[in-house]
């Protein structure tokens, strides 16, 4: 599901990773039968053979769990650009961090799962960007974080202004790390919101704080939409259940006092955009040692057959589909 933040822009991430199943054998074992004395003169009817009991299957080991996707923790970016961003991800693993799917610095993750990348020389350039992190860990499919960092680089002639940071779920709500200025944002006594998004159906989820159990309502254009209640945190959330159509709108909030009426109010223009569809586009992948073509593409496009599209972007590179090497730099075109 693609989403859009206002003044605090965000477009989600998919994901894919892969599992490996194990197999295992039964053991069986036949015990020989007894010979009977021939010193009889009639011998007795031979015995039954008697088979030692079937032993129980070795017990399985436990299947492999597919590994769990990259996250971020920190991201911290300031105006001019420059950047230091911290996360998790499977210990020892080779870390990526891409920005709109061009690789701009690695690491990798020590043996707690924690790396730190510095995005330093060159900075982030002015403008929005969005981050996102993959993880190459040896013998599995490259796995690419379900969050994206989103950020919002101001121009440098903008001496006021500060680096929009977000991290965005690929589903819910954005969780804002750094207002775009230093004043924060907007605000009125307690209540204060904190994002404004909308997904590509026009359905609207605004967050933000206001005293703790302080009743918010929401309008747009003037129309009652809907209202909720901050939690002990103080912090609210609201989900319209009707959705917005494309154009400009303007969003009003107000804090409900005990006899009702707004104590507190905030007003804000935004626009509902209907994005092109996207051309095609393609992304460089690294190769690191275990990868191949079948589990990048099941990685990438979610089927394994597909690696024949990654084959043919990248002919010139490649002899044998089955040779690839560490180092070598692929093309991962997009694909319907």
């Amino acid at each position: 599901m693609s989403r859009t933040v206002i003044a605090l822009v965000a477009v989600g991430a998919i994901v894919i990773a892969a599992a490996l199943g194990v197999a295992w054998r039964v053991k069986m074992r036949d015990q020989a039968v007894i010979d009977q004395s021939s010193h009889q003169a009639a011998p007795p009817p031979a015995p039954q053979p008697q088979a030692e009991p079937q032993k129980p299957a070795e017990t399985p080991p436990a299947a492999a769990t597919a590994i769990a996707p990259p996250t971020f923790d920190v991201a911290r970016i300031g105006a001019d650009g420059r950047a230091v961003i911290a996360g998790r991800a499977q210990p020892g693993a080779k870390v990526v961090l891409l920005d709109g799917g061009k690789e701009i610095v690695n690491g990798q993750a020590d043996q707690r799962g924690e790396w730190v990348m510095l995005v330093q020389e060159p900075p982030l350039t002015p403008g929005q960007h969005e981050l996102r992190v993959v993880q190459h860990v040896e013998g599995h499919a490259p796995v690419t974080s379900e969050q994206v960092v989103v950020a919002v680089v101001p121009e440098p002639t903008d001496n006021k202004a500060e680096t929009l940071v977000m991290i965005a779920p690929p589903n819910g709500a954005s969780k804002l790390l750094q207002a775009p200025t230093a004043a924060g944002t907007p605000k009125s006594s307690d209540l204060q919101l904190s994002t404004l998004d909308y997904d590509e159906k026009g359905y609207l989820t605004v967050t933000g704080q206001a005293a703790a159990g302080a009743t918010v309502r929401a309008y747009v254009d003037d129309k009652m939409m809907t209202e909720g209640a901050a939690g002990n945190d103080g912090h609210w959330r609201l989900n319209p259940d009707k959705p917005v159509a494309p154009g400009k709108h303007r969003l009003r909030l107000d804090r409900l006092g005990g006899d009702g009426k707004p104590v507190a109010r905030l007003e804000l223009n935004f626009e509902r955009l209907v994005p092109a569809p996207a051309a095609a586009e393609k992304k460089n992948l690294t190769i690191v040692r275990g990868d191949n073509l079948w589990n990048i593409a099941r990685a990438h496009y979610g089927e394994g057959w597909r690696y024949t599209v990654i084959f043919e972007a990248n002919k010139s590179q490649i002899r044998d589909p089955d040779l690839i090497y560490p180092g070598q730099i692929f093309s991962i075109p997009k694909v319907n």
